[in-house]
């Protein structure tokens, strides 16, 4: 369920992104226009009789410069966001479909010391560790820094297992092995 919530905001994210990037292409056509007064290149003369109204539609141009390109920032930041959203869909979407392919939890007999696994470290991220202990509840995990970062890891968090350059992920095809 929650796969299809990410895929659904990610679908959202992506639309509003598209939005904001046609909104900030009409607003930059519409400031460019704004300038067709100028486009000879015609300076601004003080003292002369178009000078305040020539003023005027060049400070409207520029404001309409400065919020197509606001705009512009905002279609950037929400093209990010919809990329970021799609990446934790599709990171959600494999870590539920290898847990739904499971025949069976993993299990404390299913690991020995030396073995490479891949965790769920948060909702969406993984990381590969080595196993330094198998405990009754959790691996112990080599974290690399001599002993005082060894992360503990549940068992319903273990995605993979690889032993002698075999990589498992579900751990009933372990116990053929």
């Amino acid at each position: 369920m929650d796969a299809e919530r990410s895929r659904k905001a990610a679908e959202a994210a992506q639309q509003k992104a598209d939005k904001l990037t046609t909104e900030a292409k009409q607003r930059s056509e519409r400031a460019f226009a704004m300038y067709g007064r100028f486009a000879g290149g015609q300076p601004l003369l003080p003292g002369h009789h178009s000078y305040r109204s020539a003023r005027r539609a060049k400070n409207r141009a520029d404001a309409a410069s400065d919020r197509a390109i606001d705009a512009y920032k905002a279609a950037e930041r929400a093209q990010a966001e919809a990329k970021w959203t799609k990446a934790k869909a599709d990171a959600q979407s494999e870590i539920a479909d290898t847990v739904a392919t499971r025949s069976r939890p993993w299990e404390p007999a299913d690991f020995q010391v030396g073995d490479i696994v891949t965790v769920r470290v948060f909702e969406t991220s993984t990381s590969t560790y080595r196993v330094k202990r198998v405990n009754k509840k959790t691996l112990t995990l080599d974290g690399g820094g001599g002993g005082w970062d060894d992360p503990k890891r549940e068992y319903d968090r273990v995605l993979s297992r690889t032993r002698d350059g075999i990589t498992i992920t579900n751990p009933a095809d372990g116990d053929t092995a």
